[in-house]
C-alpha cells in the first residue's frame, strides 16, 4: 500500500499496527479516514481521493 500511495504523490506515509483491526489514514497529520467510524476498510479509490 505504501508504494501505491507514493506513486500517487503521497510523500509522508507511515504504516503502523493499530488495536483490534483499526485502520486509519492520516494525511499531513490530519486524520482523513478511520475504520472505527465506518466499520470497514476503505477502497483503493477512497484512499486515492483522500490524497
Amino acid at each position: 500500500m505504501r508504494d501505491s500511495l507514493q506513486k500517487r504523490g503521497a510523500a509522508d506515509i507511515e504504516l503502523r499496527p493499530g488495536n483490534s483491526g483499526q485502520f486509519d489514514v492520516t494525511v499531513d497529520g490530519t486524520l482523513k479516514y478511520t475504520r472505527g467510524k465506518t466499520g470497514r476498510f476503505p477502497t483503493d479509490d477512497e484512499i486515492e481521493d483522500l490524497l
